[in-house]
């Protein structure tokens, strides 16, 4: 009687469990839901082999995002500006309504911004989900590349595809008509690639980092034969990441990302072939730093300084220590002698500082122009592999 009492409660509640499922199911797809749920696993009290659904609404998982951040510098920057509004370069990635007039639904046209964008809002639902974005499958990037074909990942890659390119700061360079590559000019600015992780995964596809003329760099970046779109690996509504994904082809335990590799090369030279790629990465990272506080100091002869928290980054070092002062980090102290050699490196060096996942996104692409940036600044290479 027993056994019998337990195999009728189970049945019950596999019963009620399909039942919550396929209402989890039509509550996503109903055009008249307001907030759509999603079905998340949780430890089922009677019978520990089997998982309970428990729908969570999608706009909870927004809410706690940085997306939904009204607050965050991301949307707040122009608050005290005169006028009180986002301008149309940065519009379409900082608010709503700017993103709706990038993609044409407010009765401009599409693919471009038209008119600055109020202040006070953030990326809510309807920016993703409308008439525009359900069809929409390609992006262009900073490079005029259009990659199509995307799935729903088009839509993050529309503002996280970074603002800069190996063709960017070529022109940037070729307008100004500098032929010399070591002789500064005060008419250079620093180029800011901005947001770059979108354009990360494509590699030499878009040329989102700086790509030295000659050289060969990693495309799109594969796991076995497959591409991972962006929403295999981060959640579109949390934004969390989904780290379970790695455990399908890696035995990581304990262990963080940052500690998978998939080869034994010693891309640092530091003897160390069981570290994480992204280690190797960061080693290249510094590396490549030291040769351009170097060659700023030696040869243009005006120490620079970096600081990632602080815009444009790039600082001039007014006292030579090396280090970031508080009188430093400061606009009116921007770095001002750039020569095309200087600018090239650092622009790799701030695009990798702005990719926390580039070691994910596209190691080898990463490594590569890391490398090359090192290696044009004429700095330490001894012991270092390029793949």
């Amino acid at each position: 009687m027993e056994a019998q009492s337990t195999s009728h409660k189970r049945i019950q509640w596999l019963a009620a469990t399909l039942f919550v499922g396929i209402v989890a199911v039509l509550t996503a797809c109903s055009p008249t839901t307001e907030f759509p749920v999603s079905v998340v696993p949780a430890t089922c009290p009677e019978c520990e082999e089997l998982v309970c659904p428990e729908p969570v609404r999608y706009e909870d998982l927004w809410a706690a995002s940085g997306h939904a951040d009204a607050d965050a510098e991301a949307f707040t920057h122009w608050n005290e500006d005169d006028p009180q509004e986002i301008p149309v370069e940065c519009a379409k990635c900082h608010s709503k309504p700017g993103f709706i007039d990038f993609l044409g639904v407010d009765g401009t046209e599409a693919d471009r911004v038209d008119n600055p964008a109020i202040i006070g809002t953030s990326v809510t639902c309807f920016a993703c989900h409308n008439e525009a974005t359900d069809d929409l499958d390609s992006a262009v990037f900073p490079s005029g590349v259009k990659v199509r074909g995307l799935g729903p990942e088009a839509r993050c890659i529309q503002c996280h595809q970074g603002r800069g390119s190996t063709s960017i700061v070529d022109t940037a360079i070729a307008e100004l008509n500098l032929v010399e590559p070591d002789v500064p000019s005060a008419e250079l600015s620093f180029i800011n690639s901005h947001f770059t992780s979108g354009a990360t995964s494509f590699g030499s596809e878009v040329q989102g980092a700086y790509q030295y003329a000659g050289k060969t760099y990693n495309g799109r970046y594969k796991r076995g034969e497959e591409f991972f779109a962006c929403v295999r690996c981060h959640d579109q509504h949390s934004l969390e990441l989904n780290f379970e994904i790695c455990h399908d082809c890696h035995t990581i335990a304990e262990a963080e990302p940052k500690d998978i590799r998939v080869d034994t090369t010693d891309y640092d030279g530091d003897g160390d072939i069981t570290e994480g790629i992204a280690f190797e990465i960061s080693a290249f990272h510094e590396a490549l730093y030291e040769a351009i506080q170097v060659y700023a100091a030696q040869v243009v002869g005006v120490p620079i300084v970096y600081d990632r928290n602080s815009y444009p980054y790039f600082f001039i070092d007014t006292n030579g220590n090396g280090e970031v002062d508080p009188d430093e980090n400061l606009v009116s102290n921007r770095y001002n002698a750039w020569t095309p050699r200087l600018l090239r490196a650092a622009y790799n060096y701030n695009y990798v500082a702005h990719d926390l996942g580039a070691y994910a996104h596209n190691s080898d692409y990463i490594l590569q122009v890391s490398f090359d940036s090192l290696a044009d600044l004429d700095g330490d290479v001894a012991g270092m592999s390029r793949p």
